[in-house]
C-alpha cells in the first residue's frame, strides 16, 4: 500500500512541471523526475554496489540533482546523510565513523543515469518505516551535533500534515534556495511541494549579494510561498532604502519565517516597508519538520508561532511574564538519534521556552535565554529584540555568562550596518536601555563585532561566545 502511495506522488501529476531548475534552465515533470531517480538508483546498485540499509554522505554542490539522489536512495532502501559542502575534514571524518557510511558523494559529477530504467527488486521491500534520512544538527547551542534519523513514511506524512495546517494549495509555487543539508531545504522546499503536487523553482543557494535577484525573481516565476529566515528578513529590510528601493511583493505571495525566532521589531519593520505580514512557523528536525504556523491577519507582533495540528500535543506551564520549557509529542518524531538518548513515546524536551494562549504557541527563546540576574528574571531575547529596533544595527546577540555574585552577567554582541559610527550607535543603545530596561536587564558588556558567527541559515552560534 505505501509503495503505491509513494509512486502515486509522481504518477498522479506525471505531466505537470515539478522542478524548474533556473541554474541549468531545465524543466522536469513529476514523471521525468521519478524516472531519473529510478535510473540513479540502478546506477548506485550496479556501479557503487550499494545495498539496502547502507548509508551514504551527500556533500555535493547545491543542485536540483540532489533531490533525485535522495529519492533514488529511498527506492533502494539506502539512507542518505546530507552535510554542508564546506564541512571541515574533522567533522566529516567523525560523521563517517558515527554512521559507518559506505560512500561519500562529493560532486554531482560522481552520479550517472543508468540505462536501466526499471524499478529494482529492492523497491518491493520498500516500506513506511524504512530509515531514509540522517540530518546532523548544527549544534548552535551546545556545539555537540546529533544525528537525527527519520523514516521515509514519517517525512511524507509530516509534510502532508503541515501542508494542510498551512493551507497550501496544489497550484502553489515554492522558491528553493535554502541549503539542502538543512531541514527547510529538504522538508519545506521538497517534500511539502511533492505531496501537494506543486511546483518548485530551484535557484542558487542563498547568499546576501543574491538577495535582490531572488526577490525580483519572485515576480517573474510566480512564486506564492517564500521561506525566509529572520536574518534574511532583516537583510531585506536593510536593503529597502538602496537595492530594493522600488520593490514590492505581489499580493498572492506568502512570506514565511522559519529556522529562528522572528523578533517583533523585524515583523513590524517588514510590514511597514513592504506591507506584507510575515507568517511565522515553528518546527524541530527531531519532530519531523514544521509543526505550527501563524496564519493570523493581525498586525500584532508578539512571538506567536501559531496553531498546531491534531497530530501534535504541547505541554507548557509558562506565562508571558514567566515563560517555561516547551514539551511536544509528535506522531512524526525521529526513529532514533545518534549521540543522544530519548524515549520515543514521551513528550520531547525541546529546549525552547514560551507559553500557550488561546491554543496558540508563543516562543520566546531557548532555556538559557531566560535567566535570573540579581534576583530578577531577565529575557535576553527581549534585549535582542530591543536592540534590533535601533536604526543602524544589523544583528544582535545577548549571551548570558554565569557569575558567582550576580548569578549571570550579560554580554551583548552588536553588528552594525555600513555607514554608521560606533559612538553614535552606542549613544542610541544607552538611550534605549535607560528608557526600557531595569538595572539588572542592562547588559554588562557591549562588544561590537564586524561579523557574528552564524549557521548557514543565519542563526547566531551563541556557544562560541559564552566564555
Amino acid at each position: 500500500m505505501f509503495r503505491k502511495q509513494f509512486k502515486n506522488l509522481f504518477l498522479e501529476n506525471k505531466n505537470k512541471k515539478f522542478i524548474f531548475d533556473t541554474i541549468n534552465k531545465k524543466k522536469t515533470s513529476f514523471n521525468e523526475f521519478f524516472n531519473n531517480s529510478i535510473k540513479i538508483s540502478n546506477y548506485l546498485l550496479e556501479k557503487e554496489n550499494l545495498r539496502r540499509g547502507d548509508k551514504i554522505i551527500l556533500k555535493i554542490e547545491h543542485s536540483a540533482l540532489f533531490y533525485e539522489i535522495i529519492i533514488a536512495c529511498a527506492i533502494i532502501g539506502v539512507i542518505a546523510c546530507p552535510v554542508f559542502q564546506s564541512i571541515n575534514s574533522f567533522k566529516l571524518k567523525k560523521i563517517k565513523e558515527l554512521i559507518k557510511s559506505k560512500l561519500v558523494i562529493t560532486s554531482k559529477n560522481q552520479i550517472y543515469y543508468s540505462t536501466n530504467s526499471e524499478l529494482t527488486k529492492n523497491f518491493y521491500k520498500f516500506n513506511y518505516n524504512q530509515e531514509f534520512l540522517i540530518i546532523f544538527s548544527s549544534g548552535t547551542t551546545s556545539g555537540d551535533p546529533k544525528g537525527i534519523v527519520h523514516s521515509l513514511g514519517n517525512v511524507i506524512d509530516s509534510a502532508k500534515s503541515f501542508s494542510k495546517l498551512a493551507n497550501f494549495k496544489k497550484n502553489d509555487v515554492f522558491f528553493a534556495f535554502w541549503p539542502q543539508h538543512h531541514m527547510t531545504g529538504i522538508f519545506n522546499l521538497f517534500f511539502v511541494p511533492l505531496v501537494l503536487g506543486s511546483t518548485i523553482v530551484f535557484c542558487h543557494e542563498f547568499k546576501t549579494f543574491l538577495l535582490k535577484d531572488i526577490l525580483l525573481s519572485t515576480k517573474s516565476f510566480g512564486i506564492t510561498q517564500l521561506y525566509l529566515s529572520p536574518t534574511m528578513c532583516s537583510a531585506v529590510i536593510n536593503f529597502k532604502s538602496d537595492l530594493l528601493k522600488n520593490f514590492k511583493f505581489t499580493r498572492k505571495i506568502n512570506v514565511i519565517s522559519t529556522a529562528n525566532i522572528l523578533y517583533p521589531s523585524i515583523f513590524k519593520n517588514f510590514l511597514k516597508f513592504f506591507n506584507k505580514r510575515i507568517k511565522n512557523c515553528y518546527g524541530l528536525t527531531e519532530l519531523g519538520g514544521s509543526l505550527t504556523i501563524n496564519l493570523s491577519s493581525s498586525d500584532k507582533a508578539d512571538f506567536c508561532v501559531g496553531k498546531f495540528s491534531d497530530d501534535i500535543k504541547v505541554k507548557c506551564k509558562g506565562t508571558k511574564s514567566r515563560p517555561s520549557e516547551i514539551f511536544i509529542k509528535s506522531k512524526y518524531i525521529m526513529n532514533r538519534c545518534i549521540n543522544y538518548n530519548f524515549k520515543k513515546d514521551d513528550y520531547y524536551k525541546t529546549g525552547d521556552i514560551g507559553y500557550l494562549y488561546k491554543q496558540k504557541l508563543f516562543i520566546l527563546g531557548r532555556i538559557g535565554d531566560n535567566i535570573k540576574k540579581g534576583g530578577e528574571f531577565v529575557s535576553v531575547t527581549e534585549i535582542e529584540n530591543l536592540i534590533l529596533s535601533i536604526n543602524g544595527i544589523k544583528n544582535s546577540m545577548a549571551v548570558p555568562v554565569k557569575d558567582e555574585f550576580y548569578g549571570f552577567r550579560i554580554k551583548l554582541f552588536v553588528e552594525m550596518e555600513s555607514g554608521f559610527k560606533e559612538i553614535d550607535i552606542m549613544n542610541k543603545i544607552n538611550l534605549i536601555f535607560d528608557k526600557f530596561l531595569t538595572k539588572n536587564e542592562i547588559p554588562d558588556d557591549i562588544i561590537f563585532k564586524k561579523n557574528i558567527k552564524k549557521t548557514t541559515t543565519g542563526k547566531n552560534i551563541k556557544y562560541l561566545y559564552s566564555n
